[in-house]
């Protein structure tokens, strides 16, 4: 069956990549749909993306705004008996376009990273078509939605989401035994992406590297390099301030130079630290923030000696590289 992947960060775009690869060769078509307002800039790859031979398009549409007038402007009565059709409603006024593409949804699978309640209209308008997650990140393995939350959204008919629907046939995960909730880890199926990359011609490598126009970075050199992933820790909640992330940071970047070590950093796509300001004068090189970090796996003359990390998943997901450091979370807590 024909597939639809409605993604909202960078990431989500490299393994949708991937899939689409294995549904064009397994005969299948895909749409791509981007939810633009959760990642500044994101839209840019839209064009690039449609010129891919997997996808049949790509659509840009804005889905937290929807649930926002939706919260704010919805009275009490309508917000908790009649929440689907208005949010489906709102969806449809803000995203007119989407009805352009109405029968080749409902005649697919729909396939999503994270299902929180921007992305309810598709239970809502599709509630009869398979649907699968897949894994977003650490969340996926940890977070379980409560019980009596559950219950008073399918009383208000409304979408259970975060994979507990039952349209949700399976949810793709690296790790499935990891899963620490039973009801999604008997769901959940192996997501094997080195074997997905492999699956790539070297042909189609070069596709998707044009894509995100690698050869424009200053990253093809003989020198030795390390990468370093920030990661937007103040807007996640931890109990951390700006100066403590520059200061961890600036102590990686130095460490690194020290060993010789030519530098580059790599923005987190919501970040909000202008560490490309903070360090100018330290001689690192800036990665983009809306650069999928794995896309370098394209390419494996793009090699990093070493990569560092606080906490964040990605560090895995880079194939050519030597020596991994992710310090973990408990280094925060440890840190004065």
């Amino acid at each position: 069956m024909n597939q639809t992947y409605v993604i909202d960060s960078v990431y989500h775009i490299y393994v949708t990549i991937l899939l689409s690869y294995k549904n064009y060769q397994e005969g299948k078509k895909t749409v791509l749909i981007i939810i633009e307002e959760e990642t500044p800039n994101i839209a840019m790859y839209a064009e690039p993306l449609r010129s891919l031979k997997t996808f049949e398009d790509v659509i840009c549409i804005r889905a937290r705004a929807a649930v926002r007038v939706l919260r704010k402007h919805s009275s009490w009565s309508k917000y908790m008996f009649k929440r689907s059709k208005t949010l489906a409603s709102l969806f449809e006024i803000i995203n007119p376009h989407i009805k352009n593409h109405h029968d080749y949804i409902l005649n697919s699978e729909i396939n999503m990273f994270h299902m929180i309640a921007s992305k309810a209209y598709f239970f809502i308008k599709y509630p009869k078509n398979n649907f699968r997650m897949i894994e977003e990140g650490i969340g996926t393995y940890t977070k379980k939605a409560r019980k009596f939350r559950r219950f008073k959204r399918k009383l208000m008919g409304f979408p259970e989401l975060m994979g507990y629907d039952h349209q949700v046939s399976e949810i793709l995960v690296q790790e499935p035994e990891k899963m620490i909730d039973p009801i999604l880890r008997s769901k959940s199926k192996t997501l094997n992406l080195t074997a997905l990359l492999n699956n790539l011609s070297d042909a189609d490598k070069k596709d998707v590297v044009a894509c995100f126009k690698l050869a424009e970075l200053d990253i093809y050199s003989d020198k030795k390099k390390a990468v370093i992933l920030t990661q937007p820790l103040i807007n996640a909640g931890f109990d951390v301030t700006p100066e403590k992330m520059i200061a961890i940071y600036r102590e990686m970047i130095e460490g690194a130079k020290s060993r010789g070590m030519q530098v580059y950093l790599k923005l987190h796509p919501r970040e909000e630290i202008d560490y490309e300001e903070v360090f100018k004068d330290n001689e690192v090189k800036i990665i983009s923030k809306i650069l999928p970090i794995e896309v370098l796996n394209m390419d494996a003359s793009i090699y990093f000696d070493e990569a560092h990390t606080i906490c964040s998943g990605a560090i895995d997901n880079l194939m050519h590289v030597g020596y991994r450091n992710n310090l973990g979370i408990d280094y925060l807590k440890k840190r004065k």
